[in-house]
């Protein structure tokens, strides 16, 4: 019992002086010879709208009234 005590003692003050210190994550000025490529800074996704396409049926009456089944694809895009 003695010892988790102190292990638990021993994790608490490792954690209060980790939040005590300043953050060295990131400097506050950047260093000026360190520069950034322009086609990083620039780089972008291209968004290419998709043509959305079905096949609809289409019934018609055809030469001496007989029944014509098409299939036509329509789609919509932009």
């Amino acid at each position: 019992m003695k010892k988790l005590t102190c292990a638990l003692a021993a994790g608490t003050l490792l954690a209060l002086s980790s939040l005590a210190a300043p953050a060295n994550a990131l400097p506050a000025h950047p260093i000026p010879s360190a520069t950034v490529s322009g086609d990083v800074a620039n780089a972008r996704y291209h968004y290419a709208p998709r043509r959305v396409c079905t096949v609809r049926t289409v019934v018609t009456r055809g030469y001496h009234g007989r029944r014509v089944v098409k299939r036509v694809r329509v789609c919509r895009g932009r």
